[in-house]
């Protein structure tokens, strides 16, 4: 209890900094409401991928993301990313399946068929058999006249880029929230990544708080997952995971993690840095997520979702000690960073001075406020 109040106490002090007056209670960094509720110390990277660093914050919205979002994050880091889940399917070791088996679905791909099959898997004593319903071949058989053969594979299949997305969202601004408190959560970069995260507590996490788990043990329906999906894709330029490839290329600081070593990738237009890069260290694999500093036609561009960008780069620290960011001079440094859709990759990298244009030109920005 004294370390929350101690926390509690250096954020109110923080605020009336910035605002020029105290928080009644807690003003949360993602709701942006100050309200009597409980709190917590919860984890800037989750706990359930390596992370150790803490920081205040509202424990419905702490659980609320942990449960909806990033627990099938961290399933899908740790036993697709960084694991093999297919080793574990074909193990068959019932505590292990457990594992995987509320998350994952496992299907086969049988010698004829044009699709896969889904797989079902019952614990019958020390043992486990995996099956194929009846109405599932059915279906995946059609009209089929001839003989196939039941010579196949297994696979396994989990489709977490919302999840992935909205946790690597959330621990970025966990993470700016920790090293700068109020004076990044009032930042035009602040508001902005809130009002994303808050669009999704409103929309998904809120209305279904307590019972967002189904009897089969998904996270959400199928329906409910095709909303989420549906939603969360206007804001998949946000996110690419970094391979391992392109992150050896950084220096050993980028490659800790902005959470734990401060260092992230400053984006300039000349002298201007208009937006950032994050690097986050989730499990052994590493996500970048682009924010915009500032959001004019430059930081809007970072999201657009009409071109592939070439990103001029510094890299830049924030030194907690003396409260300032420091780095290097514009380098002439780039990076690309691709648009997302098969068509889009085609396209040749534009500037970010070109981005803007097209943005302008094309009249997205008419709705922003």
């Amino acid at each position: 209890m004294r370390s929350l109040s101690t926390n509690l106490d250096k954020l109110q002090e923080d605020f009336e900094s910035v605002r020029g007056r105290p928080f009644n209670y807690f003003y949360c960094p993602i709701l942006h409401v100050d309200q009597d509720v409980p709190l917590t110390k919860g984890h800037v990277v989750p706990k359930s991928l390596g992370g150790k660093s803490k920081v205040l914050q509202r424990r419905d919205v702490d659980n609320g993301f942990g449960s909806f979002f990033e627990a099938e994050a961290a399933d899908a880091v740790i036993h697709g990313l960084d694991g093999n889940a297919l080793d574990i399917v074909l193990r068959g070791d019932p505590a292990e399946l457990k594992k995987i088996g509320r998350r994952f679905k496992i299907l086969a791909q049988f010698d004829g068929m044009n699709e896969p099959v889904h797989v079902s898997h019952r614990k019958t004593d020390a043992e486990v058999t995996f099956f194929v319903s009846k109405e599932s071949l059915t279906k995946a058989l059609g009209e089929i006249e001839k003989p196939i053969s039941l010579r196949g594979s297994l696979g396994v299949e989990l489709d977490a880029r919302s999840s992935i997305l909205a946790t690597s969202l959330r621990t970025s601004h966990l993470c700016w929230f920790k090293k700068c408190g109020y004076r990044y959560v009032f930042s035009n970069e602040g508001i902005f990544v809130a009002w994303v995260l808050r669009s999704f507590f409103e929309k998904f996490i809120q209305p279904r708080s307590g019972s967002n788990r189904i009897k089969t043990g998904s996270l959400v329906s199928e329906e409910v997952k095709k909303e989420v999906d549906d939603y969360c894709s206007q804001f998949a330029n946000f996110i690419r995971p970094f391979t391992r490839p392109l992150i050896e290329k950084f220096p050993t600081e980028i490659q800790e993690g902005t959470p734990d070593s401060g260092w992230f990738i400053a984006l300039r237009d000349g002298d201007q840095i208009y937006g950032r890069i994050s690097i986050l260290k989730l499990g052994k694999s590493h996500v970048a997520v682009m924010t915009p500093v500032i959001t004019d036609a430059r930081g809007w561009a970072l999201f657009d979702l009409a071109a592939n960008l070439e990103l001029e780069f510094s890299l830049a620290k924030f030194d907690a000690d003396a409260d300032v960011f420091e780095g290097e001079r514009c380098t002439g440094k780039t990076l690309i960073w691709p648009g997302v859709g098969e068509s889009i990759k085609s396209m040749p990298p534009v500037s970010i001075r070109q981005a803007a244009r097209i943005v302008i030109q094309s009249g997205r920005m008419l709705g922003l406020g």
